[in-house]
C-alpha cells in the first residue's frame, strides 16, 4: 500500500510540474506578444521576458562550458607538448664520429723511432714527442721489424690511447741480431683538427698529433681458446663425390690448373689467385658437418642440400710445401656437388647453453658420542568443546547377505 501511494504521489507531482511549466510558457508567450503589439512595453512584461531569456541563455552557457572544458584542456596539453618539442634542440645531422686511424698511424711511427733511438740520437724522436728526453741505451741496440696496431681507445675528445704489437730485434755489440718476438706498447696520442682525423672539431681545420709521454711496455692481451667447429673429426673417403669437387676447385683456384666454372654453382662468380702462388697441391683431408643424406654415402642428396666442408691442403711452390685450410660451402645439384661459396671463416657450432654447477654433496657428519634419544610421543588431548562425544569406529561392511547379524553396537556412555 505504501509503495502504491508513493508512486501515485510522484505522478501527481510530475503532472503538476508539467502544468506549471506550460502555464509559465503560455504566460511568457503572451507577454512577448503583448510587447510586440504595444509601442512601449511595461516594466513587468519586459522583466519577465528578460528573465526567461536570461535563464535560457544561462542554461545554454553552462552546457557549453561543460562540453568545451575537456576540449580546451586537450588543446592546451597538445599545444604545450608541441611548444616543448619545438623548443628542444635537434641533434645536428652533420656530426661526424671520431676516427682513430690518424692517431694509430702516428703512434706506429713513434714506436718505430723510439725503439731505434739511443743516447745521442734523441732528436729522431722529437717529431713525435716534444718532452725532455735522455736515453741511456746505445742507438740501434734494438729495432722493430714490424709493428701492428692492436687497439685504439678515445680517452676523451681528441685524446687517444693506442696499443700496438712490435716484433723487436735486438742487435748486441759484436753479436748477431736476435729476434725477441712480439712486444706490446701503449702510447697516449693527442690529436687536433676535425673528427675524421681524430680531433674534437666538427668540420675542416689543421691536423696535428703529439705523444704525451714515452711508450709503456705492457703485457700481451689474453688469448682465447678457439670455439668448437661444426666439422667432424673424420675425413671424407676417396669415393665421396665431394672429394673430387673440392680437389678440382682448389687446384684451379691456387695453381691455375683448369677453370673454376665447372666446379661452382651457376651464378656464383669467383676469380682464381693471380699470379698462381703454387705449382701443385694435395688434399690432406676433408671434414664436413654431416648433413642429412650425405654422411657415409656416395650418392648425392636432393638438389639444394648444403654441405659445409673444411679442407686441409698441402700446397707446393719453389720455396717449399705449405699447409693451408679452406672452408667451403657445397650445394647439391643434378647428382653432383658444386662449390656455392668460399666461406669467410670456418663455421662455429652453436654455443651450448650454460649449465648450473652442481652443488657438491655435504660431507657426512661424524657420529655423536652421545646418542640422541627422542622423547616418547605424547598423547593428543582432545578439547571437550570440539569433540564432546568419543569417536566410535563405524561397523565394518560385510559381504554376507543382509539377513546376517549386524556388527557390534557402540558402547553407551555412562
Amino acid at each position: 500500500m505504501k509503495r502504491g501511494r508513493g508512486r501515485a504521489r510522484r505522478k501527481d507531482i510530475k503532472r503538476a510540474t508539467s502544468l506549471r511549466d506550460l502555464e509559465l510558457l503560455d504566460q511568457v508567450e503572451e507577454d512577448v506578444d503583448g510587447a510586440e503589439l504595444q509601442d512601449e512595453p511595461t516594466g513587468w512584461q519586459t522583466s519577465t521576458a528578460a528573465m526567461a531569456g536570461a535563464a535560457r541563455l544561462a542554461r545554454v552557457g553552462v552546457w557549453a562550458a561543460l562540453v568545451a572544458g575537456p576540449l580546451l584542456g586537450g588543446a592546451a596539453l597538445l599545444g604545450g607538448c608541441t611548444t616543448e618539442a619545438a623548443a628542444r634542440p635537434t641533434p645536428s645531422a652533420s656530426s661526424t664520429a671520431a676516427s682513430g686511424t690518424g692517431p694509430a698511424g702516428f703512434a706506429q711511427l713513434y714506436v718505430q723511432a723510439y725503439l731505434a733511438a739511443g743516447n745521442g740520437t734523441e732528436n729522431s724522436v722529437a717529431p713525435y714527442y716534444s718532452g725532455t728526453l735522455a736515453l741511456n741505451n746505445p742507438p740501434g741496440a734494438r729495432t722493430a721489424a714490424t709493428t701492428v696496431v692492436m687497439a685504439t681507445t678515445e680517452v676523451s675528445p681528441g685524446y687517444w690511447s693506442v696499443t700496438m704489437a712490435a716484433d723487436v730485434v735486438v742487435h748486441p755489440q759484436g753479436k748477431s741480431a736476435t729476434d725477441t718476438g712480439l712486444h706490446y706498447f701503449q702510447v697516449g696520442i693527442e690529436a687536433t683538427g676535425p673528427a675524421t682525423a681524430g680531433g674534437a672539431q666538427q668540420g675542416v681545420g689543421p691536423v696535428g698529433y703529439t705523444a704525451t709521454s714515452l711508450p709503456a711496455e705492457i703485457s700481451a692481451p689474453s688469448s682465447l681458446r678457439p670455439g668448437v667447429l661444426v666439422y667432424g673429426a673424420s675425413t671424407l673417403s676417396s669415393t665421396d663425390p665431394a672429394q673430387a669437387t673440392v680437389s678440382g676447385f682448389l687446384a684451379a683456384y691456387l695453381t691455375g690448373t683448369g677453370q673454376l666454372g665447372p666446379y661452382t654453382t651457376p651464378g656464383v662468380v669467383m676469380s682464381p689467385v693471380s699470379p698462381a702462388p703454387y705449382s701443385s697441391l694435395t688434399i690432406a683431408g676433408i671434414s664436413d658437418d654431416k648433413p642429412a643424406g650425405s654422411s657415409g654415402s656416395t650418392a648425392v642428396p636432393a638438389d639444394g642440400t648444403l654441405r659445409r666442408v673444411l679442407a686441409q691442403v698441402n700446397a707446393t711452390s719453389s720455396a717449399g710445401t705449405f699447409s693451408l685450410n679452406y672452408a667451403l660451402t657445397l650445394r647439391a645439384r643434378a647428382g653432383r656437388w658444386e662449390v656455392n661459396a668460399l666461406d669467410l671463416a670456418p663455421r662455429l657450432s652453436p654455443a651450448a647453453p650454460a649449465r648450473c654447477r652442481a652443488r657438491p654433496p655435504a660431507p657426512p657428519r661424524p657420529p655423536s658420542p652421545c646418542p640422541r634419544r627422542r622423547p616418547p610421543p605424547q598423547p593428543r588431548k582432545r578439547s571437550p568443546a570440539l569433540c564432546p562425544h568419543p569417536r566410535t569406529r563405524p561397523p565394518a561392511r560385510s559381504t554376507w547377505p543382509a539377513t546376517s547379524s549386524p556388527g557390534p553396537t557402540p558402547r553407551s556412555r555412562s
